[in-house]
């Protein structure tokens, strides 16, 4: 079974992907951007969902992704955003995000998302 990182602040949107993924995948929560870089050093997901705006502000999901790619640069990021936030998720992609999904959640969408990076990371 796969392990996935949901690192969002809202519980609600944590819940909501929890909800969509946990029957086939591990789930693991983070609701800022230090707590997800402290559980991804003590858990090494499979992959990681990562919310753009934390608490910290509107580039704290940037600067976590910095940190996971400087840590471990094959690991799976796909970033959370809301609609027109187009400039940061191509920066995002730039440091090494391989997608990213819009809220509010299309469930199959989702799960077609992970399931291909998943399927990338088994072929690392």
């Amino acid at each position: 079974m796969s392990k996935i990182l949901i690192a969002d602040d809202s519980l609600f949107m944590r819940k909501i992907l929890k909800d969509m993924l946990s029957e086939k995948h591990k789930i693991v929560e983070a609701g800022s951007g230090p707590e997800a870089l402290d559980q991804f050093g003590k858990e090494n997901p499979d992959l990681v969902l990562l919310d753009i705006i934390m608490p910290e502000g509107e580039e704290e999901g940037v600067t976590v992704l910095r940190s996971i790619m400087k840590k471990d640069p094959d690991a799976q990021v796909i970033m959370i955003t809301a609609v027109g936030q187009n400039a940061t998720i191509e920066q995002c992609r730039k440091l090494g995000a391989r997608d990213y999904i819009v809220k509010p959640f299309d469930a199959k969408l989702v799960a077609e998302t992970v399931g291909k990076y998943l399927a990338e990371a088994a072929n690392i």
